[in-house]
């Protein structure tokens, strides 16, 4: 039998880890951080609280295109732009010599050295991709509150992993080259793209919960519309998110090999 409701007590378990990193950030940043960096984080905070508490993911779980925006929020913007606010820097930076020991062990360690490589983050994240729209734990996701969580959970955590070692300005074990680095984000487009043309051009419903009989869903009048609507917006707004990362990219290339020609 299907739980279509989603448990008040995700709201905490998502919530107060948000509003915690939001304080331990605040409280531990420098000026050495830039303006910029900052803004992001607490932006993808603000991001990520409103995608996984109230009413977004209590709607996402009985609207198809509403869970698509989660998808896109939490794996496309918002994993960047934590990382991009450079929490490892800032925590490399905190007064507490125990964050910075466990750092150092984190980076020397093998399995962590071995997440963080573009290539095994690509990995993760087209399988979480994949997994979380084309396989059982699609529909199961659909159909269980519990079980639609745990997919927002994976959602960030390959965001993050992915995204880790191609955006610059926290510490890494070793160096990744500026052509990987859009290499990965320029590759991740084609699956990113595909995944939303599928959803979008599919005469059939490739999800169960959406044709539930009598649900009001929004801007669309069947199940299979709202399938569609959520394959436009991967599609569409999954290239321009991406179309940002990239020039994002480029730009710190260019600012890279510039800075390396003036220290010559």
């Amino acid at each position: 039998m299907s739980d279509m409701s989603l448990n008040i007590a995700w709201d905490l378990l998502f919530g107060l880890p948000i509003l915690a990193a939001g304080f331990w950030y605040h409280r531990t940043v420098t000026s050495e951080i830039p303006r910029w960096r900052q803004a992001l984080f607490y932006s993808g905070l603000s991001f990520a609280f409103i995608v996984l508490v109230g009413p977004v993911p209590h709607y996402a779980i009985r609207i198809f295109w509403v869970h698509m925006v989660q998808h896109i929020s939490l794996m496309m913007l918002i994993s960047p732009m934590i990382i991009l606010g450079a929490p490892m820097a800032v925590a490399a930076s905190a007064p507490a010599s125990r964050s910075k020991d466990f750092l150092r062990g984190a980076y020397r360690s093998w399995l962590v050295r071995l997440i963080i490589k573009p290539q095994i983050g690509f990995g993760i994240f087209l399988v979480a991709l994949f997994a979380t729209h084309f396989s059982p734990l699609a529909n199961a996701g659909m159909k269980n509150g519990n079980v639609h969580s745990l997919e927002l959970i994976i959602f960030l955590v390959a965001g993050l992993i992915y995204y880790y070692p191609l955006m610059s300005g926290n510490p890494m074990p070793f160096y990744v080259a500026h052509p990987i680095r859009l290499a990965s984000l320029f590759g991740m487009m084609v699956p990113e793209t595909m995944t939303g043309f599928f959803l979008y051009s599919s005469s059939r419903l490739l999800h169960d919960v959406p044709a539930m009989a009598g649900m009001n869903m929004a801007h669309s009048a069947s199940a299979l519309n709202d399938q569609r609507i959520g394959g436009s917006l991967m599609w569409s707004m999954g290239m321009l998110i991406d179309a940002g990362w990239l020039a994002l990219t480029a730009r710190d290339w260019f600012v890279h090999e510039r800075d390396s020609e003036e220290e010559e």
